[in-house]
């Protein structure tokens, strides 16, 4: 009997189907919201997330090539309206796949970050997290 590979393909556990995914817990003027990253072909495509009227935080991740692969946390300060974009303010990269957090680590594998703007009086917090989708 032969088997459609969409049958084969259904009769897979979820867990098999599961994939790596980050999750950033973004707080920002008493709001917390998660910005999820998958793996990217480029890091060039990935969107900038408005969070507030104060930053753009924007994730990256990419698994491969082995050599260059890794996640990546930007933010920026929104540009000021008279024709400047948006102003990198902060960048951090963490290897691929990211460290595991001790059995304690309330904060993932970024820790808790904290950062300032001020030219608008802002202030953002972030951190990330390895999550395995599916997983519950």
């Amino acid at each position: 009997m032969t088997r459609h590979p969409l049958f084969l393909f259904a009769a897979l556990p979820v867990a098999a189907l599961a994939g790596p995914r980050i999750d950033c817990h973004v707080s920002n003027e008493g709001e917390t919201r998660v910005i999820v990253g998958r793996p990217a072909q480029t890091p060039y495509t990935e969107p900038l997330h408005a969070i507030g009227d104060t930053f753009l935080f924007k994730l990256t991740v990419q698994d491969r090539p082995a050599d260059i692969a890794g996640v990546s946390v930007a933010t920026y300060a929104p540009g000021d309206g008279k024709g400047s974009g948006p102003a990198m303010i902060h960048q951090a990269s963490y290897p691929w796949p990211p460290p595991t957090p001790g059995r304690h680590a309330r904060h993932g594998f970024t820790g808790l970050q904290r950062l300032f703007e001020p030219a608008f009086d802002g202030e953002l917090e972030y951190w990330c997290e390895a999550v395995k989708d599916g997983a519950q």
